[in-house]
């Protein structure tokens, strides 16, 4: 829905032509380029046009341009039904109130409908249930009579759409048939006003096109005035206002409706950028459900596509986190490069890949990017901290295959960095543990196997597991006592037996 008034938009005209090949053969082009010859230059106009309009073309056209002016250009029968085209080319009609019905549906945004074919008085009358001024034909139009008619009427149309604008730029279209020297013509097109309650809630939607909120003492008097002028329409008081009231609950239901589409469009660049196919089905769907137009949504779509930040290193981070939750580990890293090449000492970003690396069991790649990330020890994340990254880079050395002095005693030292950030971390001393288990330090290891346990939030099943880990190292260290004590702990936590794998490496989760 437009929010600024109508003289300051870009006016939207449908020029629906038709010309079957079983039907005499008519000048529409003629009477379409006259148009836009007319309205060349015309910043205030444009104009969209179908020259083989099909009956579900009316439909398609009307609904996703959402024209202030609708001009059909073609044949028209005696019985008021206008003339379109099959798959063939040959004629199919589209009786009265089936075209009728349509713009009930539009009167929104459709302000004015021409109806310049034959016979298409009964047509025009049809339309002007709903839409406050619609223009038709009495009886048969000559081509020259039909072009000069347009010619004059979109000469003299006025962009702000009022209904005396519309009346005059009528009269102009007539004196353009006499000018041209058909005065028995200029009787033929006739001009059809909405009943007044028709006329009334246009009158509305007018007025309302310049209001976003609409509370606060000028939309008061706004309604104030909307109610004098339906009174001079002789409408009664209830139906007066419950256009308003009607018009006022669409506007800010609509406004609603495009705050969340352009939460849900944020939402969905948290993930991504450029938006996949199946996310744009998923927001034209939503546009469909919230009822927007193609207009209103490309606005959003703009407004965030020409925010700086879309393209900060912020935002990428953000995605490639987006995706990294998905388990989109080329994705993400994907992200987490543009992140990079945004802010090079972005540490946050770079130890993020590396994760998504180690995810990929690329390790030397992912322990280069820790690497960097600690040796800059630069803008982390609330997701990523220094500790973090010491625990992640311990991660891929003891990961490494085959496993070696060096690699597990290279974890160890993250292990004990990332211990002396944050000495309340069971994970870190678990895995601490378990590389003090490799290397044969058994005492150091059974210390920070207790450690885990004694600060840890672990299920009697882990804990377990790490007692099965103690006893072997108690059991490497010849201790009986301690083994019949800690084999006694393994029974109490699993209710029968101590557990039988290996404790395994507790993985950070962010």
């Amino acid at each position: 829905m437009d929010t600024q008034p109508l003289e300051k938009q870009t006016l939207r005209i449908l020029f629906l032509a038709s010309d079957p090949d079983n039907l005499t053969r008519l000048h529409l082009g003629k009477e379409l380029q006259a148009v836009r010859n007319k309205l060349a230059g015309n910043i205030n106009f444009e104009i969209k046009d179908n020259q083989a309009t099909k009956p579900n073309d009316v439909m398609n056209e009307i609904m996703n341009y959402k024209p202030h002016i609708v001009h059909f250009s073609g044949h028209g029968q005696n019985s008021g039904e206008l003339c379109f085209e099959d798959e063939n080319g040959n004629s199919k009609v589209i009786p009265p109130e089936a075209l009728a019905s349509l713009f009930s549906l539009a009167t929104d945004y459709v302000k004015c409908v021409i109806v310049n074919t034959c016979y298409a008085e009964k047509q025009a009358k049809s339309i002007a249930q709903f839409i406050p001024v619609v223009i038709g034909t009495k009886k048969e139009i000559s081509d020259d009579a039909a072009i000069n008619f347009s010619t004059g009427f979109y000469t003299a149309l006025s962009p702000d759409l009022s209904q005396n604008s519309l009346i005059k730029a009528f009269e102009l279209g007539k004196i353009a048939i006499q000018f041209d020297g058909n005065p028995e013509e200029v009787l033929t097109p006739v001009l059809l006003l909405g009943s007044p309650e028709v006329r009334f809630a246009s009158e509305v939607d007018l007025a309302f096109s310049t209001v976003i909120n609409p509370k606060g003492n000028a939309v008061n008097t706004l309604i104030r005035g909307l109610t004098l002028t339906g009174q001079k329409m002789q409408l009664p008081l209830p139906v007066i206002n419950k256009i308003i009231d009607d018009k006022i609950w669409r506007l800010t239901s609509y406004n609603e409706n495009i705050l969340e589409y352009e939460s849900h469009l944020k939402e969905i660049l948290r993930d991504e950028f450029p938006l996949s196919e199946s996310s744009l089905f998923a927001l034209n769907q939503l546009q469909n459900g919230l009822g927007l137009s193609n207009q209103d949504a490309e606005i959003v779509r703009n407004k965030i596509a020409n925010d700086p930040k879309l393209d900060s290193a912020y935002s990428w981070y953000d995605r490639g986190y987006g995706q990294y939750q998905l388990g989109n580990h080329d994705r993400a890293i994907e992200y987490y490069t543009k992140a990079i090449e945004r802010n090079p000492e972005y540490s946050g970003a770079l130890a993020a890949r590396g994760l998504c690396y180690s995810k990929k069991n690329d390790f030397l790649k992912a322990i280069e990017d820790y690497d960097t990330a600690i040796k800059l020890n630069k803008n982390w994340e609330v997701y990523y901290t220094l500790s973090l990254s010491y625990f992640d880079r311990g991660l891929a050395y003891f990961s490494i295959i085959p496993q070696t002095e060096e690699t597990v005693t290279n974890a160890k030292n993250d292990w004990s960095s990332s211990i002396d950030l944050n000495p309340n971390d069971p994970n870190a001393f678990l895995n601490r543990g378990l590389a003090y288990q490799f290397l044969r330090r058994f005492n150091e290891a059974i210390h920070d196997f207790k450690k885990s346990l004694e600060i840890g939030q672990k299920t009697d099943k882990e804990k377990a597991r790490i007692v099965t880990s103690i006893v072997r190292c108690y059991s490497e260290l010849g201790d009986e006592k301690a083994i019949k004590e800690w084999t006694e702990n393994g029974l109490k936590y699993l209710g029968k037996a101590p557990a039988e794998p290996e404790a395994g490496l507790s993985e950070n989760l962010n």
